[in-house]
């Protein structure tokens, strides 16, 4: 095995490493929130009102399929009404 052919070995692995190590950089930071509530919020993104620990009819939350954020039902419905995306990352929302 001659000096050019190992140089040639060594530089494909460097390139495949970086390679990699890109991909999961942009992967790990393209990854929706977690679908918990509260975990990434602790007040609705569309009212700015803290979420309540009671469970009243006003004030229900929806956490969105796509992307998982969470709103007040209330609020993300007049939002859905006007625009198809979540109001934080834009993520197309499919009503049905």
């Amino acid at each position: 095995m001659g000096y050019d052919t190992a140089m040639t070995i060594i530089v494909l692995f460097l390139i495949t490493a970086i390679t990699f190590i890109f991909y999961l950089l942009y992967f790990r930071s393209t990854a929706p929130p977690p679908l918990h509530p509260g975990t990434t919020a602790d007040c609705c993104a569309i009212c700015l009102a803290d979420y309540a620990n009671e469970e009243r009819e006003d004030n229900q939350i929806r956490i969105l399929p796509d992307c998982g954020h969470v709103f007040h039902a209330r609020c993300v419905g007049q939002w859905l009404g006007i625009n198809p995306t979540c109001p934080i990352c834009r993520s197309s929302v499919m009503l049905g």
